[in-house]
């Protein structure tokens, strides 16, 4: 479908079929539509409200397109979509390396920060990883580190014709939720925090439709994209294709409820410093604690997701082993000495 088509289509309040929202993606991608048609067809879709098939059609292209990371083996990604507002810690990013001390392969794929302090790529470059590696230094790292990090600036290189734009109209719109949505090493799990509550369950029957093995979409009440150590958490759960939705707490997980407030970082170093203290196991401080608490829990989803667990409580037991085995924390060294070694 033509995007001059496409935008008469959505400003009429018509769906787009899988395939037609995959060719003006391809079109977008190529560089084949206007700024003016880019802004009329992302704005018309915010308006009548993205679907679950529109979605998954933009993201189908959008891999299409991106580099590509070779690794046939199980992997599970920790991407959100940002833009809560919370101002948290890298909370999914150093859940990466205690799920990948817990023995599964994480495939991360993330940016720069959105809403918090540092994003995950801020984070990762401040923790003395190298961040820019190519799709045959990331499949090193995961091949012989078990974690390896793909920067979206640098495996979506079509997004120039796009990304300039995004910031022009100023409106949350359907690239908000496109990046968690295209790992470039083909991860079939994954958990993804969702910043747009409204668009959780459209998110997890767009990954249903798209083919994915196993993931948690989750939002919490208390307004993070994480699942929260305070409250009630809603998590869409994705197993062979089917939807089902539940709330967790943290009872849930066999952890005691912890302060939100707790996980505030006001700066990248602030957030360093907390992704290390749960790294380094430390549990003594309520601050310390609420962040081992919520990492902990966001890490049994990802064990979930990927298989590894079956259910949050024994996820979360695996999660703490692998923080007091010191093995997360060693995950974190071996990624950050093998990616400086590596050209590209």
């Amino acid at each position: 479908m033509d995007i001059k088509q496409a935008i008469t289509e959505v400003v009429e309040g018509r769906d787009l079929a899988v395939d037609d929202a995959a060719d003006v993606m391809r079109q977008i991608m190529g560089g084949e539509a206007t700024e003016a048609q880019f802004g009329s067809f992302v704005t018309g879709l915010r308006m009548k409200g993205e679907t679950a098939e529109e979605i998954a059609g933009m993201a189908r292209s959008m891999r299409d397109v991106s580099l590509h990371v070779n690794f046939d083996g199980r992997s599970v990604d920790t991407c959100g979509t940002g833009g809560d507002g919370q101002k948290t810690f890298n909370i999914s990013t150093t859940a990466a390396f205690v799920v990948a001390g817990a023995g599964a392969v994480v495939a991360k794929h993330g940016n720069r920060a959105m809403s918090s302090s540092s994003g995950s790529a801020d984070a990762l470059e401040a923790l003395g990883v190298k961040i820019d590696l190519g799709p045959d230094g990331v499949q090193k790292c995961l091949e012989q580190v078990g974690i390896g990090f793909m920067f979206a600036q640098a495996f979506h290189p079509a997004m120039k014709y796009a990304g300039p734009l995004r910031p022009q109209i100023g409106i949350r719109t359907v690239f908000n939720l496109l990046g968690p949505l295209t790992n470039p090493a083909g991860a079939q799990h994954q958990v993804i925090g969702m910043g747009d509550p409204s668009a959780a369950e459209k998110v997890a029957q767009a990954l249903s439709i798209l083919g994915t093995t196993g993931a948690l979409v989750v939002y919490a009440e208390d307004g993070m994209d994480e699942i929260s150590p305070e409250g009630r958490s809603h998590v869409f759960q994705i197993t062979d294709g089917q939807v089902s939705e539940r709330t967790v707490e943290a009872s849930d997980f066999g952890l005691p409820a912890q302060k939100r407030s707790d996980l505030t970082a006001n700066t990248v170093e602030e957030s360093i410093g907390l992704i290390r203290g749960v790294l380094e196991g430390k549990n003594s401080s309520n601050v310390e604690q609420a962040a081992r608490t919520v990492v902990v829990m966001n890490t049994a989803a990802a064990l979930v997701a990927v298989g590894q667990a079956d259910t949050l409580q024994q996820g979360a037991e695996q999660a703490a082993e692998s923080i007091e085995s010191g093995r997360a924390l060693a995950k974190l060294e071996a990624l950050a000495a093998l990616s400086q070694e590596l050209d590209g």
